[in-house]
C-alpha cells in the first residue's frame, strides 16, 4: 500500500527551535553564575583595626571608605546573587514546562497514531470484503444473462446498478483505508520525532535544574557572608564616625544591639502582619455571619490570629523563665522527618525570645536556624533571609522539614501533616500547631 511523501522537516522545526532556545538559555544562566560569583574579602576589619585607624584623620577616612565599600559590596553581592538565582529558576521553570509539554505532545501523537492505525485496519477489512463481494458478482456474464432473461431483465438491471454502486463504494472505502494508513504513518513519524526531541528536552531540563541549584547555593553563600560581617562592620563604621563607641566591650555590645535591632524590625513587621491577618479573618467572619445569620459561627475567624506567628505586642514583656539545659546530640544527615522529630523536643520547653539557642530562647528564625544547623544546613537569622535561602514549592510538593513562611513575618518547620512547629510569640513556648493560617508559602532549602 503506497503512501504519500511527508514533509518531515517543517514538523521537526518547532522541536529543534525549542531545544536550541533552551540550550542557549541554559548557557546564558551558566555564564551568569560563573561570571557573577561573589568575591569576598580575604579578611574583614577587626576592632583593633578600628582603634589603629583612629590614630590619624587620614587613616580614619581610609578605614571609613574601606568599611563603606565592604558593606556596599556585600549588599551588592547579595542583590546580584538573588538576581542570578531568580533568573536560573525562571529558566528551569521554562525547561521543566517544555519537557512536560513535550511529553504530553508525544503521548498525544502516539495515541493519535494508534487510533489512525485502528481506523486503517477497519477500513482495510471493509475494502477487502467489498472487493471480494464485487469479484463474486462479476464472475457471471451479465450481458448473456440479459439476453436470455426476458421479463426478468429488470432484476438483472437492478443487479447491474447495484454492482456499479458496489464498485463505487468499494473504491471509496479503499481510498479511505489508504488515507487512514497514510495518516497513521505520518502520525507515527511525528511521534518518533517528538520522542527523540524529549531526550534533548530532558537533558536541558536536568542542566537547568543543576544551574538553578548552583545559583541558589551562590545566593546562600552571599547571605551567610553578609550575616557574618555586616553587623560588625556597621558598628565599626559608627565607631569611626562618632565618639560613642570607645571600648571593645562597647563595640561587642553594639554588634549585639545591631542584631537585635534588625530582629525587632522584623518582629514589628510580623506584628503588623498578624494584626492584618486577624483583621482580615474578623472581616471575613463578619461577612459570613451577615450572609448566614443562622449559622451560629462563634469562632469569628480568630483561630488564625491566636495561632499566628510573629510578635503581637509592640514591646517585649519580662523575659520568660530559662529552660532546663539541653544537651545537643551530634549533627546528622538532613532528613525531613528527622528534622521534625528533632524540633519536636523543644515544644513546650524553650520560650520565645531573641535567641537561637535552646538553653536561652528561640525567635521563630532562631528555632529554624538551630534545628537546620543540627543537620549541617546553615541558615542566617531573619525570616526574609531564610526565605531567600531556598525555593518555593507548592502545597502538592511540600514535605516534612520544609519551611513554612509567612513572608517577612514568621517562619516555622512543616510537620508533613498540615501543621507547623514554630516559636510563636513573647510569653509563649515553642509550639506544634496542627494547622496553618493566614497567607503562607512553603520554602525548600536546596
Amino acid at each position: 500500500m503506497s503512501s504519500s511523501p511527508r514533509r518531515a522537516a517543517p514538523r521537526r522545526a518547532p522541536w529543534r527551535t525549542l531545544v536550541v532556545s533552551l540550550a542557549v538559555a541554559a548557557l546564558a544562566v551558566t555564564a551568569t553564575i560563573t561570571g557573577g560569583s561573589p568575591v569576598y574579602a580575604d579578611n574583614y576589619p577587626s576592632w583593633n583595626d578600628v582603634v589603629a585607624a583612629r590614630a590619624s584623620e587620614s587613616s580614619k577616612q581610609a578605614e571609613i571608605g574601606r568599611l563603606q565599600g565592604l558593606i556596599s559590596g556585600l549588599q551588592g553581592q547579595v542583590a546580584a546573587a538573588q538576581a542570578v538565582a531568580d533568573a536560573a529558576w525562571t529558566a528551569n521553570e521554562a525547561a521543566q514546562s517544555a519537557l512536560a509539554d513535550g511529553q504530553l505532545k508525544a503521548q498525544q501523537l502516539r495515541s493519535q497514531a494508534a487510533d489512525a492505525t485502528a481506523r486503517a485496519e477497519t477500513s482495510r477489512k471493509q475494502a477487502a470484503a467489498l472487493t471480494a463481494q464485487f469479484a463474486r458478482s462479476a464472475g457471471t456474464d451479465l450481458s448473456m444473462k440479459l439476453l436470455v432473461s426476458g421479463e426478468k431483465s429488470d432484476n438483472l438491471l437492478y443487479q447491474l446498478g447495484a454492482m456499479s454502486k458496489l464498485g463505487d463504494t468499494s473504491k471509496k472505502v479503499f481510498e479511505a483505508a489508504t488515507q487512514d494508513a497514510n495518516n497513521a504513518s505520518s502520525l507515527s513519524a511525528q511521534a518518533d520525532d517528538a520522542e527523540k526531541a524529549l531526550t534533548a528536552l530532558a537533558d536541558a531540563s536536568a542542566t537547568s535544574l543543576a544551574d538553578a541549584v548552583n545559583a541558589q547555593q551562590g545566593l546562600k553563600a552571599a547571605l551567610l557572608e553578609q550575616e557574618a560581617h555586616q553587623d560588625e562592620m556597621t558598628v565599626q563604621l559608627a565607631a569611626l564616625t562618632s565618639n560613642a563607641i570607645t571600648t571593645e566591650d562597647q563595640y561587642n555590645a553594639g554588634v549585639v544591639a545591631e542584631q537585635q535591632r534588625k530582629l525587632a524590625e522584623e518582629q514589628a513587621r510580623a506584628a503588623a502582619q498578624a494584626a492584618s491577618d486577624a483583621q482580615a479573618a474578623s472581616d471575613a467572619a463578619a461577612a459570613a455571619a451577615a450572609a448566614n445569620p443562622g449559622s451560629g459561627n462563634s469562632d469569628g475567624g480568630s483561630s488564625g490570629g491566636s495561632n499566628g506567628g510573629g510578635s503581637t505586642g509592640g514591646s517585649s514583656p519580662a523575659p520568660a523563665p530559662k529552660p532546663a539545659p539541653i544537651v545537643d546530640s551530634p549533627s546528622q544527615p538532613f532528613d525531613g522527618n528527622a528534622v521534625v522529630a528533632y524540633a519536636q523536643q523543644y515544644v513546650g520547653v524553650v520560650p520565645y525570645g531573641w535567641g537561637a539557642n535552646p538553653n536561652d530562647s528561640f525567635g521563630c528564625d532562631g528555632l529554624t536556624q538551630w534545628v537546620y544547623g543540627h543537620f549541617g544546613v546553615k541558615l542566617p537569622r531573619l525570616v526574609s533571609a531564610q526565605t531567600a535561602m531556598g525555593v518555593r514549592v507548592s502545597s502538592s510538593q511540600v514535605r516534612a522539614g520544609d519551611l513554612v513562611v509567612w513572608p517577612n513575618a514568621h517562619v516555622g518547620i512543616y510537620d508533613g501533616h498540615g501543621g507547623v512547629i514554630h516559636s510563636p510569640d513573647w510569653g509563649r513556648y515553642v509550639t506544634h500547631n496542627p494547622g496553618l493560617w493566614g497567607s503562607y508559602i512553603f520554602i525548600r532549602i536546596v
